[in-house]
């Protein structure tokens, strides 16, 4: 049975089915889960702060760049966060961020994230924009919750959905408006690998979509494109005014492929967007023999069998057959949601 969306877009279960039992053996590999960024000895108000913070920022992440540590994109925020904590910074303490302009926020953020702190050569974009997130987001918590995102967490009860769960209460928040919920999503996850929060209604849970993996089921063949006007314009990277129909449809299919592997819907983040960043970017490793990171993000998330010449979805995943849809990117839409 086909779920078309807007009659433009509609999902093919069997390709979701082939994903999910080609994910069903594998492993994610239990030091991902106990990097320093999630797994440190911090009060857990300073962790919670670095991860709230973290995501609340982590949107178009393209241009993160720091390559004498090899870092890019979530790695690079990881890595700058983790920074911070380190050195107490006032920019993971609510009250005493709200005594500085958005302006000054700004200019931390962006000596942050350069080489030397310094602020000249820093890869952080639309820092401006990074920063009234921040603001707000302090705002937000030092009004409802005195400051603490511990006391934030606790009035969830381990809730996603509800009138009382995490979704309800960030919706209140520009950082995590998105009503696709793919950051607050994110910061569920990384609060339940830190061992801080525990998912305890699953069946509310919004699978994470973010463009890698977008663009990985759309090239699998997940979700299929069926206007031609729509097709042209994912083909060509043409900026859109919506991602919508294609978001909406790939947390579907992505909710079906989790139901197959038997991974939780969380952890399918863990395999898809290394994969799309790393195996499935630009030159893919189905054509060009290599992935483009090195090392490759998803070898060293996922315990893979052999030596990865070639990609776990390759055997029966369209796009590698069939240029055109290999040609296939995710919407290009400017949004902070993710």
């Amino acid at each position: 049975m086909q779920s078309y969306y807007n009659n433009k877009v509609y999902i093919n279960r069997r390709q979701c089915e082939s994903c999910g039992n080609a994910l069903k053996p594998l492993k994610i590999r239990d030091e991902f889960y106990r990097r320093p960024f999630l797994k440190n000895e911090h009060a857990v108000e300073t962790q919670l702060s670095m991860l709230f913070n973290a995501v609340a920022i982590c949107h178009q992440t393209r241009l993160f760049a720091n390559p004498e540590h090899n870092l890019y994109g979530w790695d690079y925020l990881e890595w700058g966060f983790l920074n911070l904590a380190n050195a107490s910074s006032w920019l993971l303490q609510p009250a005493k961020l709200l005594t500085y302009s958005v302006n000054d926020i700004a200019q931390a953020l962006t000596s942050a994230f350069s080489p030397n702190n310094d602020g000249i050569n820093s890869t952080l974009d639309t820092a401006t924009e990074r920063a009234a997130l921040m603001h707000a987001l302090a705002g937000f918590v030092l009004e409802k919750y005195g400051g603490s995102f511990a006391t934030l967490l606790a009035s969830a009860q381990h809730q996603t959905g509800g009138v009382n769960g995490i979704y309800t209460t960030l919706n209140q928040t520009v950082a995590f408006e998105d009503p696709r919920k793919k950051k607050t999503s994110f910061l569920v996850k990384l609060l339940h690998d830190a061992g801080l929060f525990i998912i305890s209604d699953p069946q509310h849970y919004v699978p994470i979509m973010d463009y890698h993996m977008q663009r990985v089921l759309l090239r699998t063949g997940c979700v299929e494109i069926k206007d031609p006007d729509l097709f042209r314009m994912l083909a060509n990277q043409e900026p859109q005014d919506t991602d919508e129909p294609v978001r909406s449809a790939c947390i579907d299919a992505l909710t079906i492929i989790a139901d197959i592997s038997g991974h939780p819907v969380w952890v399918m983040n863990d395999f898809l967007w290394p994969l799309g960043r790393s195996c499935c970017n630009t030159h893919p490793l189905c054509v060009s023999g290599r992935c483009e990171k090195e090392p490759c993000t998803f070898a060293l998330l996922a315990a893979l069998p052999g030596n990865h010449k070639k990609c776990i979805f390759q055997e029966f995943c369209i796009g590698s057959h069939d240029d055109n849809y290999r040609n296939l990117y995710e919407p290009i839409i400017k949004t902070h949601y993710y």
